[in-house]
């Protein structure tokens, strides 16, 4: 459900885009690119320490302080994690005005969003709820505690077969994050953003969840399944 949930949003947006072979695989300023990329990949740089490193983590939180929760903790790294994300994007996006100075930027992010079609408006709508859904629905089927590695951070987890795991969704966190971002991509496609490469970071950001899923599903908590 995970794969084929992602490649039917992404035909739907490419049918609404309507990418053409002129734009550019690879980001044009290889300076900016790197940064945005680095930005980016702040929240599973993030997720891969705590995974391999949750005694060390845990060990930080007590030294920080005696009522630090680990995975209350975590969740606010997360959280900060993700705003970096879109700092990074839609700084990439700003360092594409001309001329280049901070109003310009300003301006240029305005326009490409308030510019959008309203087919790329309902698209985006679509995707941002219907990612939104499952985020919230796995918080409801498992907390904060199952969502934020509360099992290798010293909160025991229960196995969950509830929705949205009983539709065949393994990392619905995931799923929902992935749907929600295409939408903001939606927003951000113009025809300056999509020559200079916007589609590479979107397959980047795919690649990413898709290493942090593979990550997950190798070492699940599967001691606690029923």
């Amino acid at each position: 459900a995970d794969v084929g949930t992602l490649a039917l949003a992404a035909a739907a947006a490419a049918a609404v885009l309507r990418p053409t072979p002129s734009m550019a695989v690879m980001p044009a300023n290889a300076t900016h690119a790197m940064i945005a990329a680095l930005l980016i990949s702040s929240s599973h740089v993030l997720y891969a320490l705590v995974w391999y490193f949750p005694q060390s983590f845990m060990k930080m939180c007590k030294t920080l302080g005696a009522g630090i929760n680990p995975v209350t903790a975590f969740s606010g790294l997360v959280a900060l994690a993700k705003v970096t994300q879109q700092i990074g994007l839609i700084g990439w996006v700003c360092t594409l005005a001309k001329p280049d100075s901070a109003q310009a930027a300003v301006r240029f992010l305005l326009a490409s969003i308030s510019e959008a079609a309203v087919q790329q408006w309902v698209l985006a709508g679509l995707l941002i709820a219907a990612g939104q859904a499952l985020n919230l629905s796995i918080y409801r089927a498992i907390g904060k505690d199952g969502v934020y590695y509360g099992f290798k951070l010293g909160h025991p987890v229960p196995w969950c077969t509830d929705f949205p795991f009983n539709a065949g969704f393994r990392h619905p966190q995931y799923v929902g994050g992935m749907l929600s971002q295409l939408g903001v991509f939606s927003l951000l496609a113009t025809s300056v953003t999509l020559n200079a490469g916007l589609l590479a970071f979107l397959a980047y950001w795919f690649a990413l969840y898709a290493i942090t899923s593979y990550m997950e599903a190798s070492g699940d908590n599967d001691e606690h399944k029923d």
